[in-house]
This record gives structure tokens, sequence and C-alpha cells, in this order.
């Protein structure tokens, strides 16, 4: 992460303050003096938190204090993560698999909440809250399927691999994902583990031959199951996964389940549409 800008570190400092003395009376002076600010820069941070909502300013004492819409929003925050663990939760105990909800922030995803499961090889994959993944392709369908085209193209070149056939599998993939409402895909925690290696191989490749063929085992790795597929086969399955939409029609999270197991197709369309709909209902949660 790069950075903060110097103004940013002084509302955040001021914040931290106004936290850290909730009990005791704060005013600008107080606010300068501590954080060692310039008195014009300190009142035009104030205005701006005071405008906000975030900080409110008592006029018989002129005291500083947390205010309401900041509470409300931490309030908020507080009940998304409540909302994203009882998912996790649920979808696990109805399901037996693990499962993951991610949140995407700018190019990166991150973990927010998961749930152990009691079927498939949990001993494979043992992830943290807070682990990151890139947000480049293969990782993320369903967060670059709902994205407009210009956005879905930037996933894909993200991945670093440069071939006309990995981004036409990827673009029929994330088609497929949005067609269905949910992604599928194939990717084990050694498929993840090697995707690094293949993508520098294939850039590398010193041959036409060596780069199709790597073209290939890359588009294998990044290509999914179709869940509508006729017939008895059976499928590798890495992960089943939802998005969920903020009230602008963004996904702002994912809620995966990872069996890393061989479904049938009715199995995996079963799976999908129970997490589409766990993930509407947190969906409608946030509208």
């Amino acid at each position: 992460m790069t950075s903060s800008s110097p103004p940013t570190r002084r509302v955040v400092e001021i914040v931290e303050l106004l936290t850290q003395r909730r009990d005791a009376s704060t005013r600008l002076s107080d606010i300068v003096k501590e954080l060692d600010l310039n008195q014009a820069t300190a009142y035009a941070i104030m205005k701006e938190l005071v405008d906000a909502g975030w900080v409110t300013r008592d006029p018989d004492t002129k005291a500083f204090a947390i205010g309401g819409a900041l509470v409300g929003l931490i309030r908020q925050i507080d009940q998304s993560a409540l909302s994203l663990n009882a998912a996790a939760q649920a979808a696990t105990a109805d399901t037996g698999y693990a499962t993951s909800v991610s949140e995407r922030v700018g190019n990166q995803l991150i973990i927010v909440a998961f749930a152990t499961g009691a079927n498939g090889p949990d001993d494979q994959w043992d992830p943290s809250v807070g682990d990151r993944l890139p947000f480049a392709a293969p990782f993320g369908p369903a967060f670059a399927a709902w994205e407009p085209d210009d956005e879905r193209r930037a996933w894909i070149r993200r991945s670093g691999v440069n071939s006309p056939a990995f981004h036409t599998q990827l673009e029929q993939f994330l088609d497929d994902t949005l067609g269905q409402g949910f992604s599928v895909e194939r990717l084990s925690p050694e498929m993840v583990s090697a995707l690094p290696v293949m993508t520098k191989l294939q850039s590398e490749a010193l041959s036409d031959s060596m780069r199709h063929n790597l073209d290939q085992v890359l588009v294998e790795m990044a290509s999914g199951p179709k869940p509508t597929a006729a017939g008895r086969q059976r499928h590798y399955v890495g992960s089943i996964t939802a998005p969920v939409f903020n009230s602008g029609g963004r996904v702002t999270h994912n809620i995966g389940v990872h069996p890393f197991a061989d479904l049938s197709a009715r199995k995996i369309e079963q799976i999908g549409h129970r997490l589409r709909r766990l993930a509407d209902a947190i969906t409608a949660q946030a509208s």
C-alpha cells in the first residue's frame, strides 16, 4: 500500500485523538497542541469533519467529539461483518464445504470471513482472514464478470499472460459467469501456487511451440466446467462463487464454496443457485 498524504494522515490523527479523549473536553487549541498542527490547518480540517457529521462541536464549550455520522458508519461496518460471517457459516452448514468471503479493495482481493467445512481436503488450503490475492485473471471472476468491458479487459491484462487464446477463453468464461449468476472455477490450491511460475514461463518462452503448449495449460487452468452440461460426467471444482452487490449495483464481495473435489453438473448447479440466493439476501440487507 502506498503511503498516505499528509492531509489524510492529519484527519486520521484527529479522529484517533478524539476517540482516545472521548471522556475529556477537546477544543481546537488541544488538537493544535497535541498534534503539532498549524491552527488554520486544524480549523479547516475540523470544519470539514463537522460539516460531514463525523465530528460535533458544542456551541457553548466549543469542544469537539466524535459525531453520529461516523458512529453510524462504524456500526454499519460491524453489521456488515456479522452478516458476511453468518453467510459463510450458513453456506458451510448447507454444503459441508469450506466457505470464504472476499472483498475487493482496489486491485486486491481480501478474505474477510472463512468457515471450515466438514467435507473436502481442508488441509490443502487453510486461509486466514486478511489473506490477499491480486485482482487479476484468473482470480476473482465473480467480481470481473459484472464489470464494464474496459474493466474486464484490464483484469485479463493484469494476468501478465500474452495469449489470444487465454484472453478469448477468459472473456467467454466471464460471459458464462454473468449468464448463470455465479462462477465455477477449476483452480486447486496447487494450481494457485503454480500460476505465477506458469505465467512467467509463458512470457519468456523461447519457441512458438513451447508458448502454444503453455497457453493450452493456462487456458485449461483458467476455464471452468459448465454446470448445465448434460450427462453424468463429473468435473473437478475448486470453487463456486456468487457476487454480493452494493446499493449502486457494484460487486463488493464474493461468497465462495470450495469443494476441491469432483462434482456432478447437477450438484454444481444446486450449490451455485443456493449461493446466489444467499448472496442476494446479503445484497438486500445492504440496499
